[in-house]
């Protein structure tokens, strides 16, 4: 079932609730609003800023990886160009002696350079391996290191962190370098060098750098293992083998904020143009981004303090609103049953509330005065209605029995047809129809059609009565015929011109009938061409009009006469005083009858 309009809920909530409420809404959602926007703005610079101060620090610590590995390389310069070492790499028949002195060059490379170097290996195109100490360097012992059989290159390698399995390393996380060596006289390549060296230097590196309290670095290489991490269980392995598996690093242009351990963090990195490697910053969230925390504990105590004021405050604001629209209440329940002498109070301004009770004033009056006026109307359209229908009824006074009359037309009809007399049988049928239409009381208007048709069946009654010289016109546009007029109007008025323009002539004389339209207005013409009125009786007549007008209510049905008053009247009481019937006299030439009727909206388009 449709609720219809003004549906009121079943839940009662008075105008100061709703204000309260509708003030709560509109504050909250402006904090909220204002809360999430500023928690945008900020976390989207605290990204920025982190990013700047991440990539600070990762550009930082590239550099000094990248300078490690290349200060190592420089060291190994003058171990790989000695001749002993140039020696054994070129010539395939060496002695024991030989690799002693290799083992010799580089236990001395090993004493003079970096602690952290766990082995250091030389590797010929022919020759076996060399390492600094032979007693762990069998190749049994070296087949299982991934760099045994890399091929060689020209170019500086370095091979990320992988477990070394011989004896010294024993076991720990190592970062491969390998150096490759060219003949001194032919710049050939003829062999490598790979030291392995610990974390250790990475390692003290990264420690001396954070980001927030538990912020770290790490570092990634090009096949997503782990470099390093301060965790060194993960070192050597796979992203995807550890907890960071979820993790996905963003690209150098940008930070990114990712949900890992239950918590947010900023993640940020920067490759290295040496090795290839990506280190990698991460850093909870708020730790960054204190001062939004603090921001929004700050949203909340405000939007607390601005709930608590709403609650408070516009309780007692809106009282000075509801007092008078109760008032106002109360009043328009009094005029709902009928009292309009209710008035407000007069108060002087210009708000709307004083603007209101100065309308309701205004509407109770008019209210009141329109009743009276509808009311008046009501009554005086019924009574102009009983009126109509009294001034058909007065038209038959003078007539006959219509049952009498039809019958006796119809037997005058039927012997006129035995006796084969055609216009008496026609003006008997013409006679029967005039009569019949003037006592039809179904409809006090017609279409212009029918009331012509009935004034061309009168006309012809006359014709036969003064068949030589009597002649009729009637002149009306088809566009005309379809517009409602007040019911025999015509008829009495062409039946006076034939009474007092034809009869005393003795049939001599023309009756002309026209219509025309002017502006909203129809136009009907009678016109005769007999003596005229006299001035006198034309001066009475149009007084006796004239006080129709203004009075119809009193003077509609004076006299007994079916012609002008009559015909007058009825058009008044149906259109009002503006409309009616103008007489206009010629004297020896005729006289001209006008009926002006509001029925010209009624003209089909």
């Amino acid at each position: 079932m449709n609720k219809p309009i003004g549906y009121i809920s079943r839940w009662k909530i008075s105008i100061k609730m709703k204000m309260v409420l509708a003030f709560l809404t509109v504050s909250v959602f402006s904090v909220v609003m204002l809360g999430g926007f500023s928690n945008y703005i900020y976390s989207d610079a605290v990204e920025k800023e982190f990013y700047s101060i991440s990539k600070e620090a990762t550009v930082r610590l590239n550099y000094h990886l990248d300078y490690y590995f290349r200060q190592l390389q420089q060291s190994t310069h003058s171990l790989i160009s000695s001749e002993r070492i140039q020696k054994w790499l070129t010539n395939s028949n060496y002695t024991n002696e030989d690799i002693k002195n290799v083992e010799k060059e580089l236990r001395n490379y090993l004493a003079l350079n970096y602690s952290e170097t766990q082995g250091i290996f030389l590797i010929s195109r022919s020759n076996p391996v060399v390492s600094m100490a032979q007693s762990f360097a069998k190749l049994d012992r070296l087949t299982n290191e991934p760099w045994y059989k890399m091929p060689l290159s020209g170019n500086l390698e370095i091979l990320p962190t992988h477990i070394a399995k011989y004896e010294i390393a024993n076991g720990r996380p190592v970062v491969s370098v390998f150096l490759p060596i060219f003949d001194k006289n032919t710049l050939d390549l003829i062999g490598r060098l790979v030291v392995d060296v610990s974390l250790q230097e990475i390692d003290r590196s990264f420690q001396s750098s954070k980001l927030g309290s538990s912020g770290t670095f790490f570092i990634v290489s090009e096949q997503n293992s782990i470099v390093y991490h301060p965790n060194e269980e993960w070192d050597g392995l796979l992203m995807a083998q550890t907890a960071l598996a979820s993790l996905k690093i963003p690209d150098e242009t940008s930070a990114a904020m990712q949900r890992y351990q239950g918590r947010d963090y900023l993640i940020a990195s920067s490759r290295s143009d040496v090795t290839g490697w990506r280190i990698v910053s991460i850093v909870p969230f708020d730790e960054v981004a204190v001062g939004l925390s603090v921001a929004r504990i700050s949203m909340l105590v405000m939007l607390l303090l601005i709930t608590m004021l709403v609650l408070i405050v516009v309780p007692l604001v809106t009282n000075r609103f509801i007092k008078p629209i109760l008032t106002l209440q109360s009043l328009m329940g009094q005029v709902g049953k009928g009292d309009l002498t209710v008035q407000t109070e007069s108060i002087s301004g210009k708000d709307e509330i004083q603007q209101l009770f100065h309308s309701f004033n205004h509407m109770v009056r008019r209210l009141d005065q329109l009743i009276a006026t509808n009311t008046g109307l009501q009554l005086k359209e019924m009574k102009a209605q009983l009126m109509q229908k009294e001034a058909f009824i007065k038209a038959l006074q003078n007539q006959i029995n219509p049952h009498l009359l039809y019958n006796t037309l119809g037997i005058i009809k039927s012997m006129a047809y035995l006796e084969k007399v055609p216009v008496i049988e026609r003006m008997a049928r013409n006679l029967a129809d005039v009569y019949r239409y003037t006592t039809k009381f179904t409809e006090m208007e017609v279409k212009l059609e029918e009331e012509f048709g009935h004034l061309l069946k009168y006309l012809e009654i006359i014709h036969t009565r003064f068949p030589k010289h009597f002649h009729s016109k009637c002149y009306f546009n088809e566009k005309f015929l379809q517009h409602r007029v007040v019911k025999f109007i015509l008829q009495p008025i062409v039946e006076n011109a034939v009474k007092y323009a034809i009869e005393p002539r003795g049939g001599e004389g023309a009756v002309i009938v026209s219509a025309y339209d002017e502006g909203s207005d129809l136009i009907i013409e009678v016109a005769d061409n007999g003596p005229g009125i006299e001035e006198e009786v034309l001066l009475r007549i149009n007084e006796q009009l004239d006080q129709i007008s203004s009075n119809v209510d009193d003077n509609y049905g004076q006299g007994d006469s079916l012609g002008i008053s009559n015909v007058h009247a009825r058009i008044v009481l149906k259109y009002g005083n503006k409309y009616g019937v103008t007489l206009t006299s010629f004297a020896g030439r005729g006289t001209v009858v006008s009926l002006r009727l509001h029925t010209i909206t009624d003209v089909p388009k």
